[in-house]
């Protein structure tokens, strides 16, 4: 599918989901007189934010319900119906459903809780659910959800109760999605106490049909969403749509964010390969968010404090930090941070520090951090100066002003504000909670003028490099290529279906990398052989010192059969160790199927890295990249991005890992052929997408990479296919 292809098929299932938010109409039902109950408070919330549509109440126990008329069922409603509400029982939640499909309604929100959630019975009741959304073309947010607020025309379709606020800097800047109903709460609280505004708000629940990806993908295509934010545990399967989302979302300059837990599995079973235990879900989401300018959040409050400093408007061009501090302690405790959260404590020109010793008592400090001292307590005036010039250093990217709200100076929170709005690049107030009632007001005044202040300073630290790599990102071309399949792909299913005698579902080293080398993947010189004759034929024009390998699907690790030779400089070595490996194969393991002996060359010593592919369940292929030896066996250093890969991908990853250092001029060793690599990961990207419904994964372990010009060579390859192929 085409990259433009498949940006229709993503619009069109955005436009399924326009019901929800823009009806003309909504019927609620099970709908209560008591205003303060679930069922009773979307009723509420309509009127109060002034919906423009029709309302129709549903529930046989009344005649009125908040001075509309209730209807006894939704199919004694005469007008078409939009978007249904549904607070019955669990019990009767199915029954209501199955109305609502005689009523041929479009969308319909579940509110009940008691399916999935609660056992197998509730389960299959979910099911059915989906089973019926699916023939009857209903779309279903929920069941167990809060249900969905829209800011721009009153649809409060949520018993999530919440008031009309007229005094926010900055009023509907924010969509946000949630998989969690009550920490969505929280965090939607948290978000106005910021003084920033929604315009969109929607509590995804069970997901027995609308899924979290649908949500994010119809939001970051309305003109008016610019930043969403989300709770996410985990997607149901639609990675490729979530991905796409926020491909989309990236190319039109629009921020998506995400909370996402579950960094850990435990349990997780080991694959076979280095791959497969490189590569778990988390790692995938994890490589996913950076390929496309996701900034993942570790916890609300680094979710918050971004969305604060986005919300300014006011977005850092680099990394080049500035701190001004009333203490001398506070300004370590900063700058002491700062490289942990990827940001660089510059050093100020020297005119700046001239500038700054010209008003500064002797023992303050002009370098940085910019340390106030007591002074200020004599001389008031003194921040605003040195705000002003530190803010205007070229060098300076950034600011953050450490300062103690608890001072009881009523003037200068508005001090603060008025350095504020002459400067232009971001500035950031680090403080700390307080109970002090003076020092609670002059938050609030700094935040209701639009000057971001954060309590906690390891999450405003975070924000600042997350939202400097996010505007780099969008900055940045990412030039993908999506070609036709042609016979690189006919080749590679060829190879896959001749694994004659195979069981497992792996193939050989010989055929893996036929594969790889199909796919412009360099690998070693070799020659397949079935007898001693062969072999020392095949060495002659290889070319000594050669390797012997058994090969065999059912013998993934050779030396455990004493299937391997190396280092054999000629002909009756090779007659011996021919003899020597079928010996120790037959009897170790008599009843395996033979492909043969694979006579390989000895490759030069060089830099060991893998390279794999693991087809994750939710994003399908992603691909792997790490430093060989210890560094993958014991510290794990690896990177990993979903296929397919742009160029930049590919860098990316290659710039991930710790070890990193090793690529280039290190010690005396020359730069490694990294352009080789960025080629390498790019085709099993291309290799993985192509053949993603016959590979399960793909290790290409080690990958010699040689210096600068000399390329890279696959030493040894496993392809793992799947089951049914």
């Amino acid at each position: 599918m085409s990259g433009h292809q498949a940006n229709e098929l993503e619009a069109a299932k955005a436009a399924e989901l326009e019901a929800f938010f823009y009806p003309e109409s909504i019927a609620v039902i099970g709908a209560s007189q008591n205003a303060l109950k679930p069922n009773g408070i979307p009723l509420y919330l309509l009127n109060m934010f002034g919906f423009k549509g029709d309302v129709y109440p549903v529930n046989p126990k009344y005649e009125n319900v908040g001075g509309l008329r209730c209807y006894p069922s939704i199919l004694d409603i005469e007008a078409p119906i939009d978007l249904a509400i549904i607070g019955v029982a669990a019990a009767q939640t199915m029954a209501v459903l199955e109305e609502c499909e005689k009523k041929q309604v479009k969308t319909v929100i579940i509110f009940t809780s008691g399916f999935a959630e609660v056992g197998e019975e509730g389960r299959k009741v979910q099911d059915e659910m989906k089973k019926l959304a699916d023939r009857s073309g209903i779309r279903i947010l929920g069941p167990n959800c809060l249900g969905i607020l829209n800011y721009y025309n009153g649809n409060m379709a949520s018993f999530f109760y919440n008031q009309e606020r007229r005094d926010l800097v900055h009023p509907k800047k924010l969509s946000f999605i949630t998989q969690s109903g009550g920490l969505g709460g929280i965090i939607y609280q948290m978000v106005m106490q910021l003084s920033i505004g929604f315009n969109y708000f929607v509590s995804t629940g069970n997901e027995a049909d609308v899924s979290f990806a649908e949500i994010l993908n119809y939001l970051v295509r309305q003109d008016e969403v610019t930043i969403v934010a989300g709770y996410l545990e985990g997607l149901q399967g639609d990675g490729r749509l979530f991905m796409e989302a926020c491909r989309h979302a990236l190319e039109q300059k629009k921020l998506v964010t995400m909370l996402k837990v579950g960094r850990t599995e435990s349990g997780a079973a080991a694959a076979a390969s280095h791959t497969g235990a490189l590569v778990g879900s988390d790692q995938v989401y994890d490589g996913m968010f950076k390929q496309y300018g996701v900034p993942r959040a570790d916890d609300v409050e680094q979710m918050n404090a971004l969305i604060a400093l986005y919300a300014t408007g006011r977005l850092p061009r680099g990394k080049k930090m500035a701190i001004i501090t009333i203490s001398g302690g506070g300004g370590v405790v900063v700058a002491d941070k700062c490289p942990q959260y990827g940001l660089e404590v510059v050093s100020l020109t020297e005119l700046t520090q001239q500038k700054l010793r010209e008003f500064f008592p002797v023992f303050g400090a002009v370098g940085n951090p910019v340390d106030l001292t007591s002074q200020l307590f004599i001389d008031t005036e003194l921040f605003q100066r040195a705000l002003r010039l530190v803010m205007q250093d070229p060098e300076v990217d950034v600011g953050g002003f450490f300062y103690n709200l608890e001072m009881p100076d009523p003037e200068a929170a508005q001090k603060i504000i008025e350095v504020y709005r002459e400067v232009e690049k971001p500035l950031i107030i680090f403080t700390w909670p307080t109970g002090q009632d003076y020092a609670i007001k002059a938050k609030n005044t700094l935040v209701q003028a639009g000057v971001p202040v954060i309590e906690h300073i390891p999450s405003g630290l975070w924000a600042i490099n997350a939202l400097a790599d996010w505007v780099q990102k969008i900055e940045r071309p990412r030039y993908k290529h999506f070609s036709k399949p042609g016979k690189a792909r006919a080749f590679a299913r060829s190879q896959i279906s001749e694994k004659t005698g195979e069981t497992g579902g792996a193939l050989t080293e010989w055929r893996s990398k036929q594969i790889l080398e199909a796919y412009d993947i360099p690998v070693t010189k070799e020659t397949l052989v079935k007898s001693p004759e062969e072999a020392v034929k095949a060495a002659r024009d290889i070319g000594y010192p050669v390797a012997l390998k058994i090969m065999s699907p059912q013998l993934l690790h050779k030396t455990d059969v004493g299937g391997l030779e190396l280092n054999l400089n000629n002909e009756n070595e090779v007659l011996e160790a021919f003899d020597a490996i079928m010996t120790r194969v037959k009897q170790e393991r008599p009843d395996v199927y033979l492909e043969g002996i694979l006579v390989q060359e000895m490759l030069k010593p060089g830099l060991e890295v893998i390279v794999g592919v693991k087809n994750d369940p939710i994003f399908g292929p992603a691909v792997v990249f790490g430093l060989g030896g210890v560094y993958v066996e014991v510290l794990k250093d690896a990177s990993t991005r979903v296929a397919p890969l742009s160029e930049e991908d590919a860098r990316e990853m290659i710039r991930d890992i710790k070890g990193k250092a090793l690529l280039s001029s290190f010690r005396g060793q020359k730069e490694r052929d990294v352009e080789t690599l960025v080629r390498v990961l790019m085709n099993i990207s291309r290799l993985a997408l192509e053949l993603k419904d016959e590979i399960e994964e793909i290790d290409i372990n080690p990958l010699i990479l040689y210096e600068n010009g000399a390329g890279a060579v696959a030493a040894d390859a496993l392809i793992a296919v799947k089951k049914n192929t």
